[in-house]
């Protein structure tokens, strides 16, 4: 029972800039939604800062204004070739081209630098040049904007939670957010998601979120995206 109301649950909203907590981050969210802003940006950061929400929210940004746009993920997929088609190009996870991509993306880059049109936006876990790419790929990921994503504070997470339960018109202690943050994942999107997650399942089960309630839901929730 408890399996299957889980799994008819809604799915965490998805990533724009309306709903990336921008306090620490304000400067990349004005560089990435200018209008004639800065071509190439490189985002890097820790895992879970935000950089693929990021990419994500400026792909959607996009697409309002009607821009072609693509979103790929080196970590879970090869760049292709009509990805160059697009005016807006997102790569995620730089630092994870396998050979022939890094070659792919450097070849995306010229282009795009030679056309004078169109705009790339990447993301990887450390600063450009220490990133662990081709030389010629890693001096074109310094030559743009490049922005630490800096990860919110346990404190600014917690904020957030108590501002979307306050949103939601949720009762919910303390003690519940603090087990989200020590037993769930560190992203504020995914704390979020299992946020309203609870909030469905226990008007389900006509019960109030407790700690026990939330530990009977993380028992039948993959912690891995």
């Amino acid at each position: 029972m408890l399996d299957q109301l889980v799994l008819d649950l809604s799915p965490t909203p998805l990533p724009g800039f309306d709903n990336f907590l921008a306090q620490r981050n304000s400067e990349i969210i004005a560089a990435l939604t200018a209008e004639g802003g800065e071509r190439f940006v490189y985002l890097w950061g820790e895992p879970g800062c935000g950089k693929t929400h990021l990419l994500q929210a400026w792909i959607a940004h996009a697409e309002l204004l009607g821009r072609a746009s693509i979103y790929l993920d080196a970590k879970h997929e090869q760049l292709p070739d009509f990805a160059r088609e697009a005016s807006f190009i997102a790569v995620d996870h730089v630092d994870e081209l396998a050979p022939d991509d890094q070659i792919m993306l450097f070849s995306i880059y010229n282009s795009l630098k030679e056309s004078g049109e169109g705009r790339l936006l990447m993301a990887g876990h450390q600063p450009p040049m220490q990133a662990p790419v081709r030389d010629d790929l890693r001096t074109r990921l310094g030559w743009g904007l490049v922005f630490e994503v800096k990860a919110l504070s346990d404190d600014d997470k917690l904020a957030a939670l108590r501002h979307h339960a306050a949103e939601r018109q949720l009762a919910i202690g303390d003690d519940v957010f603090r087990y989200l943050l020590t037993h769930w994942r560190r992203d504020l999107a995914s704390l979020i998601g299992m946020l309203d997650m609870l909030d469905r399942y226990s008007l389900a089960m006509r019960r109030p979120i407790t700690v026990p309630l939330v530990k009977n839901v993380l028992q039948t929730t993959p912690t891995e995206s």
